[in-house]
């Protein structure tokens, strides 16, 4: 009998939110994040534009899963298509937002925002493969997967090419660490990222010369970092993300 009064409701819910337009959702939404031009109804809907921090995700649309609502939790497939960036996920939201199997590529200049703080600019392109992603608020709890650069640029003093870029995300005990190499770039890539909570960052990175590496690039290592023994320069530095 309880089986059959919980695929009631669960029925009964469905058609309600059917007859709640999209637009309803801008209400809702933190002030974070501005929709506009919303299409079709709370279960099945879509807006022509989304901003998240004053930056343009494009378009998205979502579709609730009803087994969510067993966990009073706001869960949906949605897709993303934006001009330099597509993705699609699932999200479960109540006070946090967990995202899962989250496939996204597009161009790295969407990452632009992130990298303006330390003065450089990129060109490439990008995919990403992410089986999970927690946010609380603007802060990163955790994540799990691997984001691949391909043909990665880099514009800041000088201009790097820094071939395709692998980064996995490991999930720790209190931060989630990032390996990080590199492949077919003018410098050879190794590093290790810790990445905390609260935003906090500790980058441990060895950068080395290879035969594609012109003589400003050795000329500059230098003075990027210590050199170690084996010849490759050590960089460590400490930060904090501002997203």
């Amino acid at each position: 009998m309880t089986k059959y009064i919980i695929i009631g409701v669960i029925a009964f819910l469905g058609s309600m939110l059917a007859f709640v337009p999209a637009s309803t959702a801008a209400h809702f939404l933190p002030e974070h994040i501005v929709g506009k031009q919303f299409q079709g109804n709370i279960w099945q809907g879509s807006a022509a534009s989304l901003r998240i921090n004053n930056v343009d995700v494009g378009a998205v649309s979502w579709k609730i899963k009803p087994a969510c609502f067993m966990t009073l939790k706001l869960c949906a497939d949605v897709v993303q298509n934006h001009q330099r960036a597509r993705s699609s996920f699932t999200i479960n939201a109540r006070n946090n937002i967990e995202l899962y199997d989250v496939q996204a590529s597009g161009d790295t200049t969407m990452f632009a925002a992130l990298l303006s703080n330390y003065g450089i600019t990129t060109s490439g392109d990008f995919e990403a493969n992410l089986s999970k992603a927690l946010f609380s608020g603007t802060q990163i709890k955790t994540i799990e997967g691997n984001i691949v650069f391909n043909s990665l640029v880099l514009n800041g003093v000088l201009r790097v090419s820094m071939g395709d870029v692998n980064s996995v995300f490991q999930p720790q005990a209190d931060h989630t660490q990032i390996d990080i190499a590199n492949q077919n770039g003018h410098v050879d890539l190794s590093a290790v990222v810790q990445l905390f909570t609260d935003m906090s960052y500790e980058v441990d990175m060895q950068l080395r010369q290879n035969a594609n590496s012109d003589q400003t690039i050795v000329n500059s290592l230098q003075y990027l970092g210590q050199k170690q023994p084996d010849g490759s320069f050590r960089l460590q530095q400490k930060g904090r993300l501002n997203i």
